[in-house]
């Protein structure tokens, strides 16, 4: 059953139909030939047979030279309709009732069959079987013959069954090669998505995954485009993703919102949405469905790529050409975008799991050079200040006074090292646990920034670094934490004093905004690549080989912490060999901050006793 399936399905196709009922149409002939060789009636014969036979000979091979040359012969049913009437002439030329034209309508029956339906093609053998009456009672002959009724009915009987039993039998067999073909295409399409999914199963690649999807979508749709676009963070924007058949550049920079009307019809249901001809929408629906218009696609099938209930995009297969999609076909597409949201989904999850890694990574390393730091931080002073002890332990009353005073004002110098070092890490520590709170009062920022650049002056000094200080003539008082305020001066400072190079300069500024202050530190030192210009204010984070004075990497990051506890912000210029200047701005006082402050505290402000801040 399986190879005569196989061979009628062959017949099907257009090529093999059309072998067919050529073939038909010389066996019919043939036989006509055959069976004028037994008809003993003369009556009614208008034509000699080998006459007409002759022109029918004629007429077959004027056909098929007319096929060569024009479109209209290769058509079979205008063949067929015109073989009826030949065939008809034929019959009434050559004895009407008796003639063996009669055959020809057999196999006209048999090819119109192979291309019309059931109901189709016995109403065609009703009507031949009208006409074959009508021309045999035109031919004398059936006025000579009283048994020639009877021949007649038996004859058109017979054409009508043969015609029921041929439509019958090749419907079956047009039934059974679509159901072939639908279990042949499900199969593909099964071991299509199998193959799919164990090839997804193994990549977790987001961008092989989406366009492995694609590729797919376009391979078993017979597609000419096929689209991925997800959702973009707000929710209400796609990007596209992965294409095939289009040029991604052209849509690489193209957004598309999602309250487009067929967008929002398409998440409301669920299910895919088919436009068999985007031209035909409306001009309110925009969205993808313009923009692939301008691509030439004319038809396409779209499917929401749904995780737990909620979008995350969309998955658009289309054509060049108009095109009707199939219930398989939508399903097939629907099973593939699904896949395609797991895949999404788990390919998000591993990338977000890689970069969690990856942090975790660069903090272990971070913690190691932390620890590092801070052994070699901490050795250096006490080092120092236990070889200082040990001096003075071994020297006793017999070391000089001028020895000694050095002695000890190292061992001072470094215990405030310690000490500073020691509360640069509970700092970090109550920052971490946000237990750190601003006692903010009205200050002169001036005389601030004053009192630090004067306890920087000796350092710089010994460095023989020049110090440039630029105030304004008058500047309203600010709400802020000093010793929070200073110890980010402090820190600039310093590392302004230990990267500038003996005989260099340094300036400090201090301008007033419309929305505040903004101080400056700038320094002629090495620089800093812009590469390292963010992550100097990470916590642990020191500049590279090649800088003079390395640290904890934590002053420029409690920096940052306490002028955003300010409402300011902090950030640094440079280019390697040309210096940095670190900027940080404070936010000015309201009148009504100022109003507040005065009445809660009337008398002064620290900074400057002797001052009258005002409120400007």
């Amino acid at each position: 059953m399986r190879n005569v399936t196989g061979l009628w399905s062959r017949l099907f196709h257009r090529g093999g139909t059309d072998w067919v009922i050529m073939s038909l149409r010389w066996l019919a002939l043939g036989l006509v030939i055959l069976l004028s060789f037994f008809d003993p009636f003369g009556e009614g014969v208008l034509v000699s047979t080998s006459t007409v036979i002759l022109s029918a000979v004629l007429y077959n091979l004027l056909i098929e030279c007319l096929g060569r040359l024009f479109p209209w012969p290769r058509l079979p049913l205008n063949v067929l309709a015109l073989d009826t009437l030949v065939a008809s002439v034929a019959i009434y030329l050559t004895g009407g009732f008796h003639s063996s034209f009669f055959i020809v309508y057999y196999f006209v029956i048999l090819g119109i069959a192979f291309h019309l339906s059931l109901v189709q093609t016995i109403l065609l053998a009703l009507l031949i079987n009208f006409l074959y009456v009508a021309v045999c009672f035109v031919n004398p002959a059936i006025r000579q013959f009283p048994h020639a009724m009877y021949s007649l009915a038996a004859t058109s009987a017979l054409l009508l069954l043969i015609a029921i039993l041929c439509s019958l039998f090749l419907e079956q067999l047009r039934r059974e090669r679509l159901e072939t073909e639908r279990e042949k295409a499900l199969v593909a399409r099964l071991a299509a998505l199998n193959e799919l999914f164990q090839r997804l199963g193994t990549s977790l690649d987001l961008q092989h995954v989406l366009q492995t999807v694609v590729t797919a979508a376009c391979r078993f749709l017979e597609g000419d485009v096929a689209v991925i676009s997800l959702m973009e963070e707000d929710s209400h924007h796609l990007r596209l993703a992965a294409s095939q058949g289009l040029d991604p550049a052209c849509l690489s920079n193209t957004r598309w919102i999602i309250d487009d009307k067929v967008m929002s019809t398409i998440l409301e249901e669920g299910k895919p949405y088919v436009v068999e001809d985007i031209s035909a929408l409306p001009r309110e629906v925009r969205c993808f469905q313009g923009v692939l218009q301008q691509e030439g696609m004319v038809s396409r099938a779209c499917v929401p790529l749904l995780l737990d209930g909620e979008a995350i995009g969309f998955l658009d297969v289309g054509h060049f050409r108009p095109r009707r999609y199939t219930e398989g076909e939508l399903a097939f597409v629907s099973s593939l975008g699904q896949e395609a949201a797991i895949a999404v989904r788990n390919a998000r999850l591993y990338e977000a799991e890689k970069r969690q890694v990856e942090q975790l990574q660069a903090l272990e390393r971070l913690q190691a050079g932390f620890v590092f730091s801070v052994s070699h931080e901490l050795h250096t002073p006490l080092t120092i200040m236990k070889t200082s002890l040990g001096l003075l332990k071994e020297e006793g009353e017999r070391c000089s006074e001028q020895t000694r005073h050095e002695l000890l004002e190292t061992i001072s110098h470094h215990t405030e090292r310690l000490e500073a070092l020691v509360t640069e890490l509970l700092e970090v520590t109550r920052l971490e646990a946000g237990r750190v709170t601003l006692s903010r009062q009205p200050t002169d920022l001036r005389s601030l920034v004053e009192r630090a650049v004067r306890a920087f002056a000796p350092l710089m000094k010994r460095k023989r670094q020049n110090i440039k200080l630029e105030l304004p003539r008058s500047l309203g008082p600010l709400s802020v934490d000093r010793r929070r305020i200073e110890q980010v001066l402090n820190n600039l400072l310093s590392n302004a004093h230990k990267f500038t190079p003996k005989g260099g300069d340094i300036q400090v500024a201090v301008v007033e905004g419309e929305d505040g202050v903004q101080v400056s530190v700038q320094d002629n030192g090495p620089g800093i690549p812009p590469v390292e210009q963010e992550r100097i204010f990470d916590k642990f984070y020191t500049l590279g080989k090649g800088q003079e004075v390395a640290g904890l990497g934590l002053g420029l990051y409690i920096a940052r912490q306490f002028i955003v506890l300010h409402g300011g912000r902090i950030w640094v210029e440079s280019q390697p060999g040309e210096g940095s200047t670190f900027r940080f701005t404070i936010p000015g006082m309201t009148n009504l901050e100022c109003a507040r402050i005065t009445e809660a505290r009337p008398q002064h402000f620290r900074g400057e006793e002797d001052e009258d801040p005002g409120c400007g």
